[in-house]
Order: structure tokens, then C-alpha cells, then sequence
């Protein structure tokens, strides 16, 4: 996601002043913090002004209200990277545990495959 001005198209980055355009944005300068999802599925700008005493302000307002559009670009390569990395780290962790799982069965002297076990592993006294 990346906050784009409607004017000159470039993308605003976060910490850069804004000037609002319409509504109670209008009088103040406000930096740029981030962009949230509000809970009716619209994005909101959180954004934040010096306010005395108090600290800072902090509020969330319609892109529009500064004149600016949200853009979400999520290329298929990084779901499908992201997929791929996800999956490899989970069998990554299974076979670790899997191993882990098997090293006491090694060590276990009554059970029928423990020679087999042990000899795979490396761990026999021959």
C-alpha cells in the first residue's frame, strides 16, 4: 500500500507533511504516519500535528481529505514467493522435528529397530 497524491502522481512518503484540502484538515499541517484500514473497509491516513501540552495529535482521515488516493500493488511473483517461503519453513520445521523424534528412538535398547536406527544415524559401535 502507498499513498499517492492525486496532482503530481508521485508516492508521499511516511514522516512528509501534508496539507489538507477539504473538511477539518483544511487549517493544519499534519505528518504523514501510515495507512490504516478502517473497520468499513476503506483505508484511512493516520496522520499527526504537535498539540501542546497534550503531545501529539493523532488522527485518521479519508485520503481524499488531503487530496491523495491509496494504491495497493501486490505483484503475483511476492504472493507466490511468499507461498513458497511459508510452505518451505513449515517442512523445514517438521523434518527437524521429525528427526529430533527419531534420535530417542535410537537410544532405546528394547525396540526391534534400534540397530537399523542407530547404524542409519551413524551412531553404532562397529
Amino acid at each position: 500500500m502507498k499513498l499517492v497524491s492525486r496532482v503530481t502522481g508521485e508516492e508521499i512518503k511516511q514522516g512528509r507533511t501534508l496539507h489538507g484540502r477539504t473538511g477539518t484538515t483544511t487549517p493544519h499541517a499534519w505528518r504523514f504516519e501510515h495507512i490504516s484500514l478502517h473497520r468499513d473497509g476503506a483505508h484511512r491516513v493516520h496522520v499527526s500535528r504537535p498539540g501542546g501540552r497534550q503531545g501529539r495529535i493523532h488522527r485518521a482521515f479519508h485520503p481524499s481529505d488531503f487530496g491523495c488516493e491509496v494504491r495497493i500493488e501486490i505483484t503475483w511473483r511476492r504472493s507466490v514467493r511468499h507461498a513458497v517461503t511459508r510452505t518451505w519453513s513449515k517442512v523445514d520445521d517438521y523434518l527437524l522435528a521429525g528427526l529430533f523424534a527419531l534420535v530417542p528412538l535410537a537410544f532405546f535398547e528394547h525396540f526391534h529397530w534400534s540397530d537399523a536406527i542407530m547404524s542409519m544415524l551413524g551412531l553404532d559401535s562397529k
